[in-house]
């Protein structure tokens, strides 16, 4: 479904604010009363949370096509933090600019709520599995970053999912090499190609069911 929802904001962006932004400018921060939310029309966008114990990590990876910070629309404090992680051209819509156009474009109330919600329970999925083994974790994030690109060819370095699952680039290189050597995926050129989607699906399943089993014993 979220790749449904890739670009289909672009007719709306003639009412936004355009903003050319370098690398690592912050959007907004976690705990920050939200006023508003953006669209990524250009380059990427990394999401972070700060735990309860004060550890900073990247929970999602959002490239250009995608809405970000939809929760501000809502006047609630933002329930992360937005670091651009690469140059990249932002259009920002104001609630006094969302309330305009959804009065104009009946559809658009629709599509805002259906990425709102898609984020919400995205979100909530990928914090349930911080603690989890670091196979699943890959797997979890590459899955969603498949369906969020509508492609199986991921433009994300390893050191980028490192920084996502929260581990060393070592620990990445011994799952991703044993991966290649399945002929799951392939790696080249910063990216990684998924060459097997329903094997990558069943590495989700199984350590679903095994954590599913520890936790009841």
């Amino acid at each position: 479904m979220e790749n449904l929802l890739r670009y289909q904001w672009n007719p709306y962006l003639i009412y936004g604010q355009k903003r050319v932004l370098k690398k690592n400018h912050i959007l907004y921060r976690q705990g920050e009363l939200g006023n508003g939310f953006y669209y990524v029309a250009e380059g990427h966008v990394n999401i972070k949370i700060i735990s309860d114990q004060g550890i900073e990590r990247i929970v999602d990876y959002t490239p250009e096509g995608f809405l970000i910070g939809e929760q501000g629309i809502l006047e609630k404090p933002y329930m992360s933090t937005a670091i651009t992680e690469t140059k990249s051209i932002l259009y920002y819509f104001s609630n006094e600019t969302f309330q305009e156009i959804c009065k104009k474009h009946r559809d658009a109330g629709t599509l805002f709520m259906n990425s709102l919600i898609q984020k919400i329970r995205l979100l909530a999925e990928t914090v349930s599995l911080l603690n989890s083994p670091v196979e699943l974790q890959m797997a979890h994030f590459l899955h969603k970053l498949y369906h969020k690109y509508g492609s199986s060819h991921l433009p994300i370095s390893q050191t980028s999912l490192a920084q996502y699952i929260g581990t060393s680039r070592i620990s990445i290189y011994k799952i991703l090499q044993q991966w290649l050597e399945r002929e799951l995926i392939d790696v080249r050129n910063r990216s990684i190609y998924l060459l097997d989607i329903k094997q990558i699906e069943s590495i989700l399943k199984i350590d679903s069911k095994i954590s599913s089993q520890q936790f009841h014993l």
